[in-house]
C-alpha cells in the first residue's frame, strides 16, 4: 500500500530548525512505514530542497512546484490514499481525485483564526468548511479537538449520527536516548534550569506567567536557577513574520532569564536532554489553548523533563495521572510550586521518570498510529450531504442579489418594530432595516468595497459604544462600563470609548483614560439630538430613559464608530445597552469584525416594571429594539443566568447568549483603609453603622431607602438595636427620610466607607440585572442582609454569604442577630471575599475577549 503524505513542512532534519508540521509528519510516516505502508512525504518546493530523498526504509521525500506539478505527482505515484498535514493544501488538489483523503487538523484552525486580526473570520469559516467537504477522514490531537470538530463537520454536510469520521491521533514521539535525569543533569553554573518558548503566536499569551515564574525563582532560589526561553517567528512565514503576538516579555528580573533563538532540531534535543531539568507550558486561558496539544510539551516530556502546565489543558489530566510534573490552576499558585521544587530537588528525578513512562504508554508513535492504520486497511470515500452552513452562514450579509427589486417587509430578524397607533411617529421612521434589502446596485457595490476596506490595518483594539455619564463612575452602570474599559485596556492594544458626546471620545491604554477630540467636521454630523429624544418620547419611550435609545434615531453614532474603526484598525465593537447595538452592528457589517452587545438588564422588562403608565406601543417598541439588536449581534452578554433565561424565553438565539458576571475592583479594596465613620458623621460610638450605596435618581435605590426609613429602622428600634444608615451616592433626596438615615452624597471611593461600616443592607424591592453593590460589599468583607430581589442574579449560598429576608420583620431581625454576633459577621465577610476573589475586572474583561 502506498500513501502520499502532503504537508507544509520539510522532512524532519536534525540539522535544520523544524516546524510542528514536520515533526507531526515525521512520526506519522515512521509509524506507517514500520507497519509496511510505503510513504511518500511531499511538500512545496519553496520551503527548501530535501536533504535526503530516502531517509528511512519505506519513506521517500520529494517536492512539488505548483498545483499542476502536484497533480502530475499524484498521477505518477498513484497512491491508495492521501494524507494532508495542513488544511489549506486541500485547495491545491485536482478536482478529478477519486482516492480517500485524510485531513490532519491537529491545530484547531477556526479557533486560531479568531486571534489573527488580518483575517476575516467569516471568510475563514466558509473556506475551512469547503476544505472539510473534500476530505473523507479527519485526524485530531486530543478528545477536545474531536468534540469541537464534530459540529463543524455537521455544518459541512457530514452525517455524524452513527459515528463521526474523526480519529484521535495525539502528537506522538519516541523517548530520547537514556541519560541521567532530574537533578543529576545540573551543570556547574546552573542548579536548576526551566525551559520554554517557541513561536509567539497571538493566541498564546505567556508574559504574565513567565514574569511570575522568574520572580518565584528569584524569591526562593539560591542564585543558580535559570529560565531559558526560545523564541522566533514562524519558520515559513514571509517577512514580516506571520505571528502577531509579541515576543515573551519579562519586565523583571532579567538576570536569571536567558534568551535563545530557535535551534536546529537535533541541537534542541541535545540541549533539552543534557542541560535542562523542567519544561514549562503556561499561558493565559482561552478557547484555543483549551483545545490545543503542544508540540513543545511533547518534546519536553520525551527528553524526560517533567512539565509545569496549566490545569485547563487536556494534557494536565495525564500529567496528574502519571505524576509527570506540576499542574497549575491559577497564576498565584506558581510561587508555591517553585518553592516546593527548590525545597525538594529529588522530586524532579521521580517526575522525570514518570514523564518518560507517560510518553511510552500514551504518546509512543508506533502505538498511537493504530486508528489511522485501521482506516487505511480499508480506505473509503465519505458520503456527505449538502452543507448546512449555506442555510445559516456565520456572519452573513443580507442576500440583496436574489431579488433586488423586492419590496417585501423585513423578516423577524430585522430591527423594524411593529408600528404603533397612527397618532404616534411610525416605528420605521426610528429604526431602519440594516442594510435595506432593496438598496440599489451602487449602494451594494459600496457595501462590498467597504468590506474590503475593513480588512486593512486590523488590530485587536476594541471600540466601546455607550452612554456618556460614566465618568465619574457614580452609579452601577457607569462603574460597570468604566471598569470593563479599564480591564479590557490591559488585554488589547487600546479601548476607544464613545458616547452621545459628539466632541470627544476616550482612549484607554493600560488602565489610563485620556480624552481625545473628534475632528471638527465630525462633531457637526448627525441629526438634532433634542429632536431625536422628543421623537423617542412621543413614540412611547419613558422620558427618563430616552437617552439610552438615542442611537436608534441618531446616525452619528454609526459615523463616529466607523471613523474610530478605520483610524485605529479596531474590528471588535462592544455596545453597552441594546440601542447602541445599531452602531456596532453597522460597523461590523460594513468593515467586518465582531459585534458584542452587553445587557445590563433586560431593559424592556425593567422599564415595564418601573413605569406603571408605560403605553403598550412603547413597551412593544422597547422590546422590538432590544431583541432585534440582540439577534443581530455576534454575542450577547448578560450579567446573570436569570437575565439570560429571560432573553432566551423572549426569542433571542441561544447560541448568542453568554453569561459574564459583573466584576469588582479588588485592588482598590485591598489598598483602602477604613474610615472612622463615627467621627466623620458625628455618630455616637454605641450606634452600629449600616451602609448602602447607589444613585438615588434611580427609583429602586430611593425606594429601598424609603423602606429602610419607614419600615426597617423603626423595627430595629423596637428590638432595642441602635443603628444609623449611611446612604452613599449621588442625587440624594432633598427631604429627610429618618433621623438615623444619612445621605452622604457622592464620594471619591466607596471602599473606605464600606470598610468602616459594621454591616451592609440591600432592602431593594425592584430592579434588574445584578446588584454590583453586593460584590462591593463582599470585596470589603462586609456581612450583608438583603431582600431576595437585592441578591438576584448572584449565585450565592444564603447560608454562607448573605442573609436573605423575605419581609420587613425578617430583615430587621437578621440585622439585629448579625450585629449581636461579630464572629458570625467576620466569617460571612471572609466567605464573601473568597466568593469575589476570581471576579477582578481584568479577569472579567478577558472573558469578553474569549467571545471574539
Amino acid at each position: 500500500m502506498k500513501i502520499l503524505f502532503i504537508t507544509h513542512g520539510e522532512y524532519l532534519d536534525d540539522a535544520r530548525i523544524a516546524s510542528g508540521n514536520s515533526v507531526r509528519a515525521y512520526f506519522i510516516a515512521r509509524g506507517l512505514a514500520e507497519h509496511g505502508i510505503e510513504v511518500v512525504h511531499t511538500y512545496p518546493e519553496a520551503l527548501g530542497a530535501p536533504a535526503n530523498p530516502a531517509p528511512r526504509p519505506g519513506i521517500r521525500v520529494c517536492v512539488y512546484q505548483d498545483r499542476e506539478a502536484l497533480a502530475e505527482l499524484i498521477r505518477a505515484q498513484a497512491p491508495d490514499a492521501l494524507i494532508l498535514g495542513y488544511w489549506e493544501l486541500i485547495e491545491t488538489l485536482p478536482d478529478w481525485l477519486d482516492m480517500p483523503i485524510v485531513l490532519d487538523v491537529v491545530a484547531p484552525r477556526i479557533l486560531e483564526a479568531m486571534y489573527q486580526e488580518q483575517l476575516d473570520l467569516s471568510d475563514e469559516v466558509r473556506r475551512t468548511l469547503a476544505c472539510y467537504r473534500r476530505a473523507d477522514r479527519f485526524l485530531v490531537g486530543n478528545q477536545r479537538q474531536a468534540s469541537f470538530l464534530i459540529g463543524w463537520l455537521i455544518l459541512a454536510g457530514f452525517d455524524c449520527r452513527a459515528a463521526a469520521p474523526v480519529d484521535v491521533l495525539p502528537i506522538s514521539v519516541e523517548t530520547a536516548p537514556p541519560v541521567p535525569v532530574g537533578i543529576e543533569r545540573q551543570t556547574p553554573r546552573v542548579r536548576l534550569r526551566l525551559v520554554s518558548g517557541g513561536v509567539s503566536w497571538p493566541w498564546r499569551q505567556t508574559e504574565r506567567w513567565f514574569e511570575r515564574l522568574a520572580l518565584a525563582l528569584q524569591r526562593h532560589g539560591t542564585g543558580r536557577e535559570e529560565l531559558a526561553l526560545f523564541s522566533g517567528g514562524y519558520l515559513y512565514a514571509p517577512a514580516p513574520a506571520e505571528p502577531t503576538g509579541q515576543p515573551d516579555a519579562i519586565p523583571a528580573p532579567t538576570a536569571l532569564v536567558k534568551r535563545f533563538g530557535l535551534l536546529p532540531y537535533g541541537e534542541m534535543q541535545r540541549y533539552l536532554r543534557d542541560e535542562c531539568h523542567i519544561g514549562v507550558e503556561l499561558a493565559d486561558e482561552n478557547p484555543e489553548r483549551r483545545h490545543s496539544q503542544s508540540f513543545r510539551a511533547m518534546e519536553f516530556l520525551r527528553n524526560g523533563l517533567p512539565l509545569i502546565c496549566n490545569g485547563y489543558t487536556e494534557l494536565a489530566e495525564q500529567i496528574r495521572a502519571y505524576d509527570a510534573g506540576w499542574v497549575v490552576d491559577r497564576i498565584e499558585d506558581l510561587d508555591a510550586v517553585i518553592e516546593a521544587i527548590i525545597a525538594r530537588p529529588d522530586s524532579i528525578a521521580v517526575k522525570s521518570a514518570n514523564a518518560l513512562r507517560l510518553v511510552e504508554q500514551r504518546f509512543q508513535y508506533a502505538e498511537t498510529i493504530a486508528p489511522l492504520l485501521a482506516f487505511l486497511r480499508a480506505p473509503r470515500k465519505a458520503t456527505s450531504g449538502p452543507p448546512l452552513v449555506a442555510l445559516a452562514p456565520v456572519q452573513p450579509l443580507p442576500d440583496r442579489d436574489a431579488n433586488p427589486e423586492s419590496t417585501a417587509p423585513p423578516s423577524a430578524m430585522d430591527d423594524t418594530p411593529v408600528a404603533p397607533p397612527a397618532r404616534q411617529p411610525a416605528a420605521e421612521s426610528l429604526i431602519e432595516s440594516l442594510p435595506p434589502r432593496n438598496w440599489p446596485r451602487p449602494m451594494r457595490l459600496l457595501m462590498a468595497v467597504s468590506q474590503r476596506l475593513g480588512r486593512w490595518r486590523r488590530t485587536n483594539a476594541v471600540i466601546l459604544v455607550s452612554r456618556s455619564d460614566i465618568r465619574p463612575a457614580n452609579h452601577g452602570a457607569a462603574v460597570k462600563i468604566d471598569r470593563t474599559a479599564w480591564g479590557l485596556s490591559y488585554a488589547v492594544k487600546c479601548v476607544y470609548l464613545l458616547s452621545e458626546d459628539r466632541s470627544i471620545y476616550h482612549e484607554v491604554r493600560n488602565g489610563v483614560f485620556r480624552e481625545r477630540q473628534f475632528p471638527l467636521w465630525l462633531r457637526y454630523l448627525g441629526p438634532n439630538q433634542a429632536r431625536v429624544l422628543e421623537t423617542l418620547i412621543t413614540a412611547g419611550i419613558p422620558a427618563s430613559d430616552a437617552f439610552l435609545y438615542a442611537p436608534v434615531g441618531d446616525w452619528s453614532f454609526i459615523v463616529r464608530t466607523l471613523y474610530l474603526a478605520l483610524k485605529s484598525g479596531a474590528r471588535t465593537y462592544q455596545a453597552e445597552f441594546p440601542a447602541y447595538g445599531r452602531a456596532t452592528v453597522w460597523a461590523r457589517d460594513l468593515l467586518g469584525g465582531r459585534a458584542l452587545l452587553v445587557e445590563h438588564n433586560v431593559e424592556y422588562q425593567r422599564l415595564a416594571e418601573q413605569t406603571p403608565d408605560l403605553p403598550d406601543h412603547g413597551l412593544q417598541l422597547l422590546k422590538t429594539v432590544e431583541l432585534a439588536w440582540c439577534n443581530r449581534s455576534d454575542a450577547v452578554i448578560t450579567v446573570s443566568e436569570t437575565d439570560r433565561q429571560r432573553l432566551l424565553n423572549a426569542g433571542v438565539d441561544p447560541e448568542r447568549l453568554h453569561v459574564v458576571p459583573h466584576g469588582v475592583d479588588l485592588e482598590q479594596f485591598a489598598r483602602a483603609e477604613p474610615l472612622d465613620l463615627h467621627t466623620l458623621y458625628r455618630i455616637p460610638r454605641e450606634r452600629a453603622i449600616l451602609v448602602y450605596h447607589g444613585i438615588y435618581l434611580y427609583p429602586p435605590n430611593l425606594e429601598a431607602m424609603e423602606v429602610m426609613a419607614a419600615e426597617i429602622l423603626p423595627r430595629l428600634e423596637r428590638l432595642g438595636v441602635s443603628a444609623t444608615v449611611l446612604a452613599i451616592g449621588a442625587f440624594p433626596p432633598e427631604r429627610t427620610l429618618h433621623p438615623h438615615l444619612i445621605f452622604t452624597g457622592p464620594v471619591d471611593s466607596v471602599a473606605p466607607y464600606l470598610k468602616g461600616a459594621d454591616l451592609a443592607v440591600v432592602p431593594l424591592q425592584q430592579g434588574g440585572g445584578t446588584r454590583m453593590k453586593i460584590l462591593d460589599y463582599f470585596a470589603a468583607e462586609l456581612a450583608v442582609v438583603s431582600t431576595p430581589k437585592g441578591a438576584e442574579g448572584i449565585p450565592i449560598d444564603p447560608a454562607i454569604h448573605v442573609r436573605i429576608a423575605d419581609d420587613h420583620e425578617q430583615f430587621a431581625q437578621a440585622i439585629a442577630e448579625l450585629l449581636a454576633a461579630p464572629e458570625t459577621r467576620r466569617d460571612m465577610g471572609a466567605a464573601a471575599r473568597e466568593f469575589v476573589a476570581p471576579m477582578d475586572w481584568r479577569s472579567i474583561a478577558t472573558r469578553y475577549l474569549e467571545l471574539v
